[in-house]
C-alpha cells in the first residue's frame, strides 16, 4: 500500500476546501508524544490509526517526495473551491525544512490566492536559527505549533523529545513567529491520561 502525498478530509472542524500535504518519511518526528496516533513500530504500519481513519488515506511514505512531486500532486488534486493548503501529516514536516520551503514557494507562485499553513512541533529552530524568517520570506500565512505543556518538565514527560533543549527552542520559535506576519497559533493537549 502506497502512502498519499496530497490528500483531503472533511470534519465539522475542518471544511473540505483544504488540501493536505504529507511529505513525512516513515512517520518521522523529533518527539515521541504519549498521545500521538502515528505508528511507533514497523509492526503498526498499515494498521488503522485515528488520523489516517479520519483522512481516509494511508500516509506512510517510504521516501521523501521531492518538491516537484508534491507540486504535481497539488496540481492534480486542486479544486476551484479550495482555499488553503496545509502541510501536515503523521510526524513532523519541518524535519524536511528545505523541502517545505520549496513547496510553499511553489504554491505561492502558482496559486497566490491560496493560504498556506504548516502544523509543527516547532523544534526546527535547533537546526535552523533563522527558520521563522525563512518561512516568512516564502509567504507562509499561518503556523500551528503544538506546545502541549506549560513547562519544560511537563513537556518532557508528555512529548518525550529526542533532544534536551527541545522546550527552550520551542518557546524561542514561538516568540520568533509572533514577531512576523505569519499568523501564529499554539495548541495544548488537555484531558490526556496515560494508561501504563
Amino acid at each position: 500500500m502506497k502512502g498519499k502525498i496530497v490528500y483531503r478530509f472533511e470534519t465539522p472542524a475542518y471544511p473540505g476546501n483544504i488540501l493536505y500535504v504529507n511529505l513525512i518519511r516513515n512517520y518521522s518526528c523529533t518527539n515521541n508524544c504519549l498521545f500521538c496516533s502515528r505508528p511507533m513500530s514497523k509492526e503498526d504500519i498499515g494498521k488503522p490509526n485515528i488520523y489516517e481513519n479520519k483522512a481516509g488515506s494511508f500516509l506512510y511514505l517510504e521516501t521523501i517526495p521531492s518538491v516537484d512531486q508534491i507540486l504535481v500532486g497539488i496540481d492534480k488534486e486542486i479544486k476551484p473551491e479550495d482555499e488553503e493548503v496545509a502541510i501536515i501529516g503523521l510526524g513532523e514536516p519541518l524535519i524536511y525544512f528545505e523541502t517545505v520551503l520549496g513547496v510553499i514557494k511553489g504554491i505561492k507562485e502558482k496559486y497566490p490566492y491560496l493560504r498556506v499553513r504548516v502544523d509543527t512541533n516547532g523544534f526546527v529552530k535547533s537546526r535552523f536559527k533563522d527558520a521563522v524568517f525563512r518561512l516568512e520570506e516564502t509567504g507562509l500565512d499561518e503556523i500551528r505549533i503544538s506546545l502541549n505543556a506549560i513547562n519544560e518538565k511537563e513537556y518532557a514527560v508528555l512529548c518525550r523529545p529526542n533532544a534536551k533543549d527541545a522546550f527552550v527552542n520551542l518557546i524561542s520559535f514561538i516568540r520568533d513567529c509572533t514577531t512576523t506576519s505569519i499568523e501564529t497559533f499554539v495548541s495544548f493537549v488537555i484531558g490526556f491520561e496515560h494508561k501504563d
